[in-house]
């Protein structure tokens, strides 16, 4: 029996990142009860494309599965990328954004995480940007993966032989792999390293990409495109789901916060917000990711001023955070994770 996409969709990329199956992303619900300003937006599923991909504007698309969400936007001298997906989703991802009609010419990682740089060996040729915070996470995710070339390509073949996969899929795979045959893991970390803000000129409008301070991880850029009024927040924006708080990939509370203001200072009412999981919305996303970790703070200040102790607090369970979707396991982390920080 063949499997309907959605499924194929979800097996594969929980085969990709070697983790549990994650949730359908239509279940996502908003943290915050504001509806969605659409502007006309339409979604593009080809049957013969891997990825979902949404129209955001003219110039902007959105690509969804597979990993985190990405965006590729066309220029008249070339496109940007941002993100490779999973291991060995590289060239499917490139294949399918350049099938658009714009050559890619610029690629971004917003962070380091598998799910964003799996796929950076596809996009070595072009100009590779991230911020300099990357490098050694970039080079310590690719060895991991140069590591289980067998495992994960195996999956992926048995995938598109049982017509559970798109056909040209067979190729990238084939070209993929090829590609990878004497690669180094530092062959995977972009050349360019920013220390904080870089604007990228395709042609007819900009790209300005910004990294505030230590956020979700301690290399995070966000992408902001003014002339379209998009945000693209990678992994800083967990939309409608408890976010991974990587302490050990250089996250805080503390500075999360600080890039989710300097985010919602550059929209307005008609401003499209791209969460690296989760739905795409409004400014209303970001004010959802705040409100989480506000709410986080206040669990913690309040259990602080009432004398009671870590384990205590950790073990809260607010309906409206139990209530989201996405691995509740996060929940009791993220508190522990809050509560050191304001504890000192």
């Amino acid at each position: 029996m063949t499997m309907d996409r959605r499924r194929f969709t979800a097996l594969l990329s929980a085969a990709l990142a070697g983790t549990a199956l994650p949730l359908p992303l239509d279940a996502a619900q908003s943290f915050t009860a504001e509806p969605l300003r659409n502007r006309g937006r339409t979604a593009v599923t080809p049957q013969e494309t891997y990825f979902r991909w949404e129209r955001i504007s003219d110039r902007v698309r959105a690509a969804i599965g597979g990993g985190g969400n990405t965006v590729l936007v066309r220029g008249r001298t070339g496109a940007l990328q941002s993100d490779g997906k999973n291991f060995g989703l590289g060239t499917t991802i490139r294949r399918e954004a350049e099938a658009h009609g714009v050559p890619v010419t610029v690629f971004l990682n917003t962070h380091h995480h598998g799910d964003h740089s799996g796929g950076n060996a596809a996009f070595m040729d072009v100009r590779t940007i991230a911020h300099r915070h990357t490098e050694p996470r970039i080079r310590a995710t690719a060895e991991r993966n140069l590591g289980r070339i067998d495992q994960v390509f195996g999956r992926m073949t048995e995938m598109i032989e049982a017509g559970e996969a798109p056909g040209e899929m067979a190729d990238d795979l084939a070209r993929g792999r090829e590609r990878l045959a004497g690669m180094s893991p530092q062959d995977f970390v972009p050349a360019e390293l920013h220390d904080g803000r870089v604007t990228v000129d395709l042609g007819d409008g900009v790209v300005e990409l910004h990294w505030i301070s230590e956020g979700h991880t301690d290399g995070d850029t966000f992408l902001h495109l003014p002339e379209e009024k998009v945000i693209h927040a990678g992994d800083l924006l967990f939309h409608g789901r408890h976010p991974y708080v990587d302490v050990g990939g250089g996250a805080t509370p503390a500075g999360w916060m600080r890039c989710l203001d300097a985010m919602l200072a550059l929209t307005d009412g008609d401003t499209v917000v791209v969460p690296g999981h989760g739905a795409i919305g409004g400014p209303e996303v970001i004010r959802g990711q705040q409100a989480y970790f506000h709410q986080l703070m206040e669990i913690v200040e309040g259990g602080l001023r009432d004398g009671r102790s870590r384990d205590e607090i950790v073990a809260e369970r607010p309906a409206n955070l139990v209530e989201l979707n996405g691995a509740e396991r996060f929940l009791p982390t993220n508190l522990g994770i809050v509560y050191d920080e304001m504890a000192g």
